[in-house]
């Protein structure tokens, strides 16, 4: 069985930009730069036949001439106990329409489709608690804004658990087809 999901590569410049977003945060456990990416749809664990079938189902895209606008943090939780701490992408109508193609490409060959809406972000870290560091870590970072940048594929990954923490590495890259 495999954990699988969907998503798009940042650029080398862009990870390590927001990598530069890390603040003293004593119950975080900050993403590596180069895992950075922001996640179209998440598939779980699935067998490696089903694993094929959905690679499959991802191929020629058409070319939504996309362009990631990153601004701003946030949270996912409550104040008191945040689970994740983000970078928001604004939500496009070309990211969007993506994010529903993928989806509606993968329902047929397994996918059981999240219930709740799409909200576009990069997760930066996992945490435990907020508090103080929260407030800091949303303060420090509510002006965060990079400059457009164009995205020519997406990726389908494989989440892997080990002792140093999850590791995202990815199977296959699919471009768009080009019209």
């Amino acid at each position: 069985m495999q954990r699988l999901f969907v998503g798009l590569e940042l650029p080398r410049s862009v990870a390590e930009q927001l990598g530069r977003v890390r603040v003293e945060y004593p119950t975080a456990r900050w993403h590596p730069v180069q895992a950075l990416h922001l996640t179209l749809c998440f598939i779980g664990e699935v067998n490696a036949q089903t694993a094929n079938a959905m690679a499959g189902a991802l191929h020629d895209l058409p070319d939504p001439e996309l362009k990631l606008t990153i601004r701003g943090v946030g949270y996912f939780g409550t104040p008191e106990r945040p689970r994740v701490l983000w970078a928001g992408v604004t939500a496009e109508a070309a990211l969007m329409q993506l994010q529903e193609e993928v989806e509606q490409r993968l329902v047929p060959v397994g996918l059981v489709p999240d219930t709740r809406a799409y909200r576009p972000h990069i997760t930066l870290a996992r945490v435990r608690q907020g508090g103080e560091p929260l407030r800091a870590f949303l303060e420090g970072h509510a002006d965060l804004a990079l400059p457009p940048f164009a995205v020519d594929h997406l990726s389908l990954y494989v989440s892997r658990g080990g002792e140093g923490g999850v590791r995202y590495e990815v199977i296959e890259r699919f471009s768009w087809l080009k019209r």
